[in-house]
């Protein structure tokens, strides 16, 4: 039984920024071993019990040093590294999505990582449980994929019950699980911020080769392939330029980041599931 748990970030809309939907998908005994490098960090680090150890520095105990604080994130993500944890994540510029209500981006964003979990139970003969972090505008959205599926603008219907056995909720305190999520995914978003001017190219310079590693990729002979697997960027076809041109900066800045030299934008992916009539901008 694999585990998926998801969180947002970048949810507040920002010109020129990306929102962004992803998580972490552990394998049972990932999970077991995540869970005692995250006490061992803890504890390492000065947490407490009662403490959140999270990527926002804000959240950042006051016994706690800011490097020491540094130094456990950082630990985190070589651990999950290390362990082979995948992360699967989606993308998509606020200024495409300027018109639609929150609900509605969260929905589809979910839809599209969704179908990368199941993809991935079913290339592992796996089934899984997907937990997001708490929202309680979800439930419905979350009933729905278990019972109905996704559901494309065709018409066509996936289940997707017969590998994602439950579908349900959890927040950072409940599980040291749920720590490290919100901790690769907030590198994620550091990163990508940077990427836009809003961070230090420094810091993703250290962050990004660690979560390169992390991204779930597939290679089915020609190579490992990031689009459609771990990395979701949205739409499929950017057509207004001064957007397309932000996504290129992105995807040149994050492969500068990581040392890469093969593009990140690889040719499109079959389109996403998404609410019946609902369109991704």
């Amino acid at each position: 039984m694999y585990w998926f748990l998801v969180d947002e970030t970048n949810k507040n809309p920002v010109p020129g920024h990306f929102f962004i939907v992803g998580g972490l998908v552990f394998a049972p005994e990932q999970a077991n071993a995540i869970d005692m490098e995250m006490r061992r960090i803890r504890t390492e680090a000065g947490y407490r019990v009662n403490d959140s150890l999270k990527f926002d520095t804000n959240t950042r105990p006051a016994h706690v040093t800011i490097e020491r604080a540094t130094w456990a994130k950082s630990e985190v993500i070589s651990a999950l590294s290390a362990h082979g944890v995948r992360m699967i994540v989606y993308v998509i510029l606020h200024d495409i999505i300027a018109n639609q209500d929150y609900s509605t981006s969260m929905n589809f964003a979910l839809n599209v990582v969704t179908g990368a979990y199941y993809d991935l139970l079913g290339r592992e003969r796996a089934t899984g449980v997907m937990l997001i972090d708490r929202d309680n505008e979800r439930y419905d959205h979350l009933e729905g994929l278990f019972q109905s599926g996704l559901r494309y603008p065709n018409g066509f219907t996936r289940q997707v019950d017969d590998r994602i056995k439950l579908f349900g909720q959890t927040n950072d305190n409940a599980s040291h699980l749920s720590s490290a999520a919100d901790i690769a995914l907030g590198a994620f978003r550091y990163c990508i911020n940077a990427a836009v001017g809003s961070g230090r190219e420094g810091v993703a310079r250290a962050i990004m080769p660690q979560l390169t590693k992390l991204v779930w990729t597939v290679d089915d002979g020609a190579g490992p392939v990031l689009r459609g697997f771990g990395f979701h960027k949205f739409p499929l076809e950017v057509k207004k330029q001064a957007f397309r041109q932000r996504y290129e900066q992105v995807s040149t800045m994050l492969n500068s980041y990581a040392g890469l030299f093969q593009p990140l934008s690889i040719p499109a992916e079959t389109p996403p599931a998404m609410p019946v009539g609902v369109a991704p901008g």
